[in-house]
């Protein structure tokens, strides 16, 4: 690894990593104490009842301070021109083609700005990487662009992914719009049904995005952008990513006294965590398991996760048996 003689010279320096760290605490209190985020809390706070709605009106009025957010641009230039290792402490979201920080935090509403590269969503347009997918969050969000980039979007649609979504259900994502995006304008977006593609930009873009994190679909879910059939989903919902994890690393470590904990946690798992909650279950205790097995075998609400611990039944005791 290359070391420049410049980073050389702060590690040997504690006094200039002091100088860093509260140069960046500094410029968070300023964040924090500016007027259109004490005013994004006192909104939040004020709800009496929280959906997605109201999270993102909310939002949106915190969003429509577009000077806030310049201000916020130039401070943080004029603080990383004089100190070269000076970093704020905003979580930093990276992909391939975009990179942005969150702005702010709350149970149920983010706001983040963020930057699509030109120059990368080119290089992935003509990388000739194969098939690339459209993907739906399954989260409300808003998107402002303080510089559009002169980009144009494809709109897709697909199916809503809810509580009794199967692989047969997802169909096909649709095309619905191609648009020109101008500067200063906002797009709502709802990604349980609704996504975008960025097809061209002819120069970087810059936004700020807010998102609902209530009212949420269960699964975020992508299709393949050539065939547009579906081909994949994903939790929404980190507990229950966690909770499959857990249940993993138990059933790993043959943790037997945790079969109790699990079978509960099937009992009130969304329907995708059920079925992978049950498989580990089985690969720890199967007698523990097959109480489980049976009940959603019998009454599961999901057709898939019914159908699925039938057959698993059938194959432990033959049909006959499991039907019985």
């Amino acid at each position: 690894m290359f070391v420049s003689a410049e980073l050389t010279a702060w590690l040997d320096d504690p006094q200039r990593q002091v100088d860093a760290r509260e140069a960046a605490d500094e410029f968070m209190k300023r964040w924090t104490s500016r007027a259109g985020v004490r005013e994004l809390q006192h909104d939040l706070r004020s709800l009496k009842i929280r959906t997605a709605d109201s999270v993102l009106a909310a939002a949106r009025r915190f969003m429509s301070r577009t000077d806030e957010f310049r201000d916020l641009l130039r401070d943080f230039s004029a603080a990383a021109a004089d100190n070269p290792f000076f970093r704020p402490h905003f979580l930093l979201l990276a992909s391939d083609v975009a990179t942005s920080i969150l702005l702010y935090a709350d149970p149920d509403v983010t706001v983040s700005m963020g930057v699509t590269s030109a120059d990368a969503l080119a290089a992935k347009k003509s990388g000739g990487r194969g098939s690339g997918s459209i993907a739906f969050s399954g989260l409300r969000s808003v998107f402002h662009f303080l510089k559009s980039g002169n980009a144009t979007l494809t709109i897709w649609e697909a199916p809503e992914s809810g509580d009794t979504f199967a692989d047969d259900q997802g169909g096909h994502c649709r095309l619905v719009e191609r648009r020109r995006i101008a500067d200063g304008e906002t797009l709502a977006l709802d990604g349980r049904t609704q996504s975008f593609v960025i097809e061209h930009a002819t120069s970087d873009m810059v936004y700020i995005q807010a998102e609902a994190l209530v009212d949420r679909a269960p699964l975020a879910v992508e299709y393949d952008d050539r065939t547009l059939d579906l081909v994949g989903a994903t939790s929404t919902d980190e507990v229950s990513s966690r909770t499959q994890m857990m249940a993993s690393l138990l059933r790993l470590m043959g943790r037997k006294d945790a079969a109790p904990v699990i079978a509960r946690l099937i009992e009130r798992a969304p329907f995708y965590a059920r079925w992978y909650l049950t498989r580990e279950l089985l690969a720890l205790d199967v007698e523990a398991a097959l109480p489980v097995l049976g009940r959603l075998a019998e009454a599961d609400p999901h057709p898939e996760v019914r159908a699925t611990a039938a057959q698993t039944l059938a194959l432990f005791f033959g049909e006959d048996e499991a039907a019985a």
